[in-house]
């Protein structure tokens, strides 16, 4: 068992890659491998180091809504940025992931459930 200024090190570590935008599953396999855990050990730490970060939203105050302020600015500007650059693709990622956002569905059920299940609203 590590002692508790390891695994206080462990899950800093997986919050910061967290914070780059690793996904979970990268996290927990790069950290089994680097401090040789089992994987079940090192998703337990990784859930902490989400929690963590969920700590450090709330305890900043950080509002839901400004939050998806700024995701619909940086989906407007990447659509933006793939319209100038004509790669339809990315076109179409960013006009999705921004009408999912906003819910704009047409009065039609989205296709696409919240990755938690739950509605924004």
């Amino acid at each position: 068992m590590a002692s508790p200024s390891v695994t206080e090190q462990r899950i800093q570590w997986a919050a910061n890659r967290l914070l780059e935008c690793r996904s979970t599953s990268a996290v927990v396999a790069e950290l089994a491998e680097r401090e040789g855990l089992s994987r079940r050990q090192a998703r337990r730490l990784v859930g902490k180091a989400h929690m963590v970060l969920v700590d450090d939203l709330e305890q900043a105050g950080v509002d839901r809504l400004q939050i998806v302020a700024q995701l619909e600015h940086g989906l407007m500007e990447a659509l933006g940025k793939a319209l100038a650059s004509s790669q339809p693709a990315a076109v179409v990622g960013a006009a999705r992931e921004l009408r999912e956002l906003l819910q704009l569905t047409g009065g039609q059920q989205s296709h696409y459930p919240h990755p938690t299940g739950r509605r924004w609203s």
